[in-house]
């Protein structure tokens, strides 16, 4: 019997976290948006007439791969992994 519990707490588990995953990656399609959006509206001040559509897709292209670029350093890879770390830590401290 506590085999068949521990087997059902685990698909539980996978289905959790498989739709947390689905909604981490929506978030995170969101705030990528929001990198895009802030480097058009930075080209478009300098500009007196708007942005062509073939701009808008390399400006934005740029953008992310510079976002993510920066995320990929080692320094940014070192404070996500510390504050992850301490985040996890305050998690399992809470009863």
């Amino acid at each position: 019997m506590a085999e068949e519990s521990n087997s059902e707490n685990y698909a539980r588990m996978m289905k959790e976290s498989r739709e947390e995953l689905v909604n981490l990656k929506e978030q995170l399609q969101n705030l990528m948006v929001k990198f895009g959006l802030r480097a058009l509206k930075l080209y478009q001040t300098g500009r007196n007439e708007p942005l062509k559509p073939i701009e808008l897709a390399s400006l934005v292209k740029y953008e992310l791969d510079n976002a993510i670029r920066d995320l990929s350093e080692p320094d940014s890879i070192e404070a996500i992994i510390k504050q992850t770390k301490i985040e996890w830590t305050k998690q399992q401290e809470k009863p």
